[in-house]
């Protein structure tokens, strides 16, 4: 474990990434949002230090798709229902909670229908018959979109206050370690 300085801060902000990465994987787990496992097996955390501006940052990383899964895709909207239908349409639009914990439009929209293939697997892996199922299924997250699970922000945005508080107790530690009076350290 490479330290930079301060190895109590530094032990306490990895500690806090593999917390908010646990909570994740159990929001997505509580959630029955886990098909292949991908996902889940891709979700770190990365501690680095910039010598030059003397800062730490924890990067939470996922996979490609970790990100749509986080913030949610809109839908083009619309109803997936036969003209005629007495339900209506769906508007498509989805939210995520950022890590202020304030809730936000997802950035994410579909430009074009989903890709068939994956579609297919999904439903051979699930074991959904039918010729039509994935074009069907297809058509709905198209319209529908895709929800969020904010599984970062969600546990961040829980434990702001802590954090702080745990951040400066540990920063304070560290400077005390340091400091030395007359030659003898307190």
């Amino acid at each position: 474990m490479k330290t930079f300085g301060s190895p109590k801060l530094e032990r306490y902000l990895r500690s806090y990434g593999k917390s908010i990465v646990r909570q994740a994987k159990s929001l997505i787990k509580r959630k029955k949002r886990v098909d292949t496992g991908k996902l889940l097996r891709s979700l770190k955390y990365k501690l680095s230090y910039d010598k030059t501006t003397k800062t730490y940052a924890v990067d939470f990383q996922g996979s490609k798709h970790a990100d749509f899964i986080n913030k949610g895709v809109r839908g083009k909207g619309g109803s997936v229902l036969p003209k005629g239908s007495k339900h209506k349409g769906t508007s498509g639009r989805k939210t995520f909670v950022d890590v202020d914990g304030r809730r936000k439009e997802s950035p994410y929209k579909f430009k074009r229908f989903p890709r068939l293939s994956a579609i297919q697997a999904f439903t051979r892996r699930k074991g959904i018959t039918g010729k039509s199922a994935p074009f069907l299924i297809g058509r709905s997250i198209f319209a529908r979109g895709i929800k969020s699970l904010s599984f970062y922000s969600q546990p961040i945005a829980a434990t702001q206050g802590k954090f702080r508080k745990e951040l400066i107790q540990k920063f304070g530690e560290d400077i005390l370690d340091k400091l030395m009076i007359k030659g003898k350290q307190i």
